[in-house]
Protein backbone atom coordinates (compact mmCIF):
# COMPACT_ATOMS: atom_id res chain seq x y z
CA UNK A 1 0.00 0.00 0.00
CA UNK A 2 1.44 3.32 -0.86
CA UNK A 3 2.01 6.23 2.24
CA UNK A 4 -1.20 7.97 2.33
CA UNK A 5 -2.39 11.00 3.76
CA UNK A 6 -6.00 11.40 5.23
CA UNK A 7 -6.91 15.11 6.15
CA UNK A 8 -9.99 17.23 5.87
CA UNK A 9 -11.38 18.13 2.14
CA UNK A 10 -11.76 21.76 1.18
CA UNK A 11 -13.04 23.12 -1.73
CA UNK A 12 -9.61 22.99 -3.18
CA UNK A 13 -10.28 19.69 -4.16
CA UNK A 14 -13.16 20.23 -6.06
CA UNK A 15 -11.78 19.29 -9.31
CA UNK A 16 -9.70 16.32 -8.11
CA UNK A 17 -13.28 15.10 -6.26
CA UNK A 18 -14.66 15.26 -9.92
CA UNK A 19 -12.14 13.54 -11.53
CA UNK A 20 -12.15 10.88 -8.47
CA UNK A 21 -16.25 10.64 -8.77
CA UNK A 22 -17.03 11.03 -12.52
CA UNK A 23 -15.93 7.27 -13.76
CA UNK A 24 -17.26 5.79 -10.75
CA UNK A 25 -20.64 7.26 -11.88
CA UNK A 26 -20.16 6.31 -15.24
CA UNK A 27 -19.57 2.56 -14.34
CA UNK A 28 -22.79 2.42 -12.98
CA UNK A 29 -22.24 -0.29 -10.76
CA UNK A 30 -20.71 1.24 -7.51
CA UNK A 31 -22.98 4.61 -7.04
CA UNK A 32 -26.80 5.34 -7.01
CA UNK A 33 -25.59 8.97 -8.57
CA UNK A 34 -26.43 8.60 -11.99
CA UNK A 35 -25.80 12.18 -13.59
CA UNK A 36 -21.79 13.42 -13.90
CA UNK A 37 -20.83 15.85 -11.17
CA UNK A 38 -19.13 19.25 -11.98
CA UNK A 39 -17.00 21.23 -9.51
CA UNK A 40 -19.15 23.78 -9.17
CA UNK A 41 -21.21 20.54 -7.98
CA UNK A 42 -18.85 19.52 -5.51
CA UNK A 43 -18.06 23.25 -4.38
CA UNK A 44 -21.32 23.88 -3.31
CA UNK A 45 -21.40 20.69 -1.50
CA UNK A 46 -18.38 21.25 0.32
CA UNK A 47 -19.09 24.51 1.48
CA UNK A 48 -23.32 23.82 2.00
CA UNK A 49 -21.79 20.81 4.85
CA UNK A 50 -23.71 21.36 7.82
CA UNK A 51 -21.17 21.80 11.00
CA UNK A 52 -21.09 18.56 12.11
CA UNK A 53 -20.40 16.82 8.79
CA UNK A 54 -16.85 15.29 8.57
CA UNK A 55 -15.16 14.54 4.66
CA UNK A 56 -11.80 13.30 4.29
CA UNK A 57 -9.34 12.34 0.82
CA UNK A 58 -7.12 10.01 1.22
CA UNK A 59 -4.09 11.37 -0.70
CA UNK A 60 -0.79 9.36 -1.85
CA UNK A 61 2.52 10.58 -1.69
CA UNK A 62 2.44 12.69 -5.01
CA UNK A 63 -0.94 14.44 -3.38
CA UNK A 64 -3.00 12.66 -5.51
CA UNK A 65 -7.07 12.04 -4.41
CA UNK A 66 -7.32 8.05 -4.27
CA UNK A 67 -9.83 7.98 -2.27
CA UNK A 68 -13.11 10.45 -0.41
CA UNK A 69 -15.47 9.82 2.25
CA UNK A 70 -17.83 11.71 4.29
CA UNK A 71 -20.30 11.40 7.33
CA UNK A 72 -23.42 13.88 7.29
CA UNK A 73 -25.51 14.27 10.12
CA UNK A 74 -28.95 12.32 10.48
CA UNK A 75 -31.52 15.74 10.77
CA UNK A 76 -34.06 13.42 13.02
CA UNK A 77 -30.93 11.28 15.04
CA UNK A 78 -28.67 13.90 16.50
CA UNK A 79 -25.95 11.04 17.34
CA UNK A 80 -26.42 9.11 13.91
CA UNK A 81 -24.55 10.13 10.53
CA UNK A 82 -24.56 8.51 7.23
CA UNK A 83 -21.35 7.40 5.52
CA UNK A 84 -20.53 7.40 1.85
CA UNK A 85 -16.93 6.22 0.35
CA UNK A 86 -15.64 6.59 -2.80
CA UNK A 87 -12.17 4.94 -4.12
CA UNK A 88 -10.38 5.63 -7.21
CA UNK A 89 -11.25 2.46 -9.38
CA UNK A 90 -7.46 1.95 -9.99
CA UNK A 91 -7.50 1.82 -6.22
CA UNK A 92 -9.32 -0.44 -5.28
CA UNK A 93 -8.53 -3.01 -2.47
CA UNK A 94 -5.10 -0.94 -1.41
CA UNK A 95 -6.27 -0.37 1.66
CA UNK A 96 -7.31 2.91 0.51
CA UNK A 97 -11.35 2.51 2.48
CA UNK A 98 -9.74 0.91 5.26
CA UNK A 99 -7.82 3.83 5.96
CA UNK A 100 -10.30 6.42 5.67
CA UNK A 101 -12.80 4.59 7.46
CA UNK A 102 -10.13 4.32 10.62
CA UNK A 103 -9.77 7.77 10.57
CA UNK A 104 -13.33 8.75 9.75
CA UNK A 105 -15.03 6.50 12.45
CA UNK A 106 -12.13 7.82 15.09
CA UNK A 107 -13.06 11.68 14.09
CA UNK A 108 -16.79 10.64 14.23
CA UNK A 109 -16.70 9.39 17.93
CA UNK A 110 -14.61 12.57 18.62
CA UNK A 111 -17.62 14.52 16.96
CA UNK A 112 -20.82 12.81 19.25
CA UNK A 113 -21.89 10.10 16.54
CA UNK A 114 -22.85 6.92 18.68
CA UNK A 115 -23.87 4.99 15.07
CA UNK A 116 -22.68 5.74 11.60
CA UNK A 117 -25.28 4.39 8.79
CA UNK A 118 -24.17 3.37 5.50
CA UNK A 119 -26.59 2.68 2.55
CA UNK A 120 -25.60 -0.03 0.15
CA UNK A 121 -26.57 -0.59 -3.32
CA UNK A 122 -27.69 -4.74 -3.07
CA UNK A 123 -25.73 -5.36 -5.80
CA UNK A 124 -22.51 -3.92 -5.05
CA UNK A 125 -20.92 -7.34 -2.67
CA UNK A 126 -17.87 -5.91 -2.74
CA UNK A 127 -18.73 -2.80 -1.17
CA UNK A 128 -21.05 -5.02 1.35
CA UNK A 129 -17.83 -6.95 1.91
CA UNK A 130 -15.80 -3.71 2.82
CA UNK A 131 -17.97 -2.59 5.16
CA UNK A 132 -18.47 -5.90 6.69
CA UNK A 133 -15.32 -5.52 7.51
CA UNK A 134 -14.97 -1.74 8.67
CA UNK A 135 -17.82 -3.54 11.95
CA UNK A 136 -20.71 -2.47 10.52
CA UNK A 137 -23.83 -5.02 10.33
CA UNK A 138 -26.63 -5.14 8.17
CA UNK A 139 -30.05 -4.13 10.11
CA UNK A 140 -32.41 -3.27 7.05
CA UNK A 141 -32.71 -3.79 3.12
CA UNK A 142 -34.79 -1.35 0.85
CA UNK A 143 -35.07 -2.31 -2.67
CA UNK A 144 -31.93 -2.49 -4.33
CA UNK A 145 -30.13 -1.32 -0.87
CA UNK A 146 -28.59 -2.92 2.47
CA UNK A 147 -28.68 -0.73 5.28
CA UNK A 148 -25.56 -0.78 7.32
CA UNK A 149 -24.47 0.53 10.66
CA UNK A 150 -21.26 0.44 12.77
CA UNK A 151 -21.94 1.64 16.68
CA UNK A 152 -19.16 3.45 18.00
Amino acid sequence: MPALSIRRITSASADAIVALLNPIIAAGTYTAITRPIDIEDQRAFITGLPARALYHGAFDERGVLLGIQDVLPDPDAPTQGHVSTFIALAAHRRGVGRALTTTTLARARDHGYQIIQAEIRADNPGALAFYAAQGFEVVGRAPGLVVTQAKL
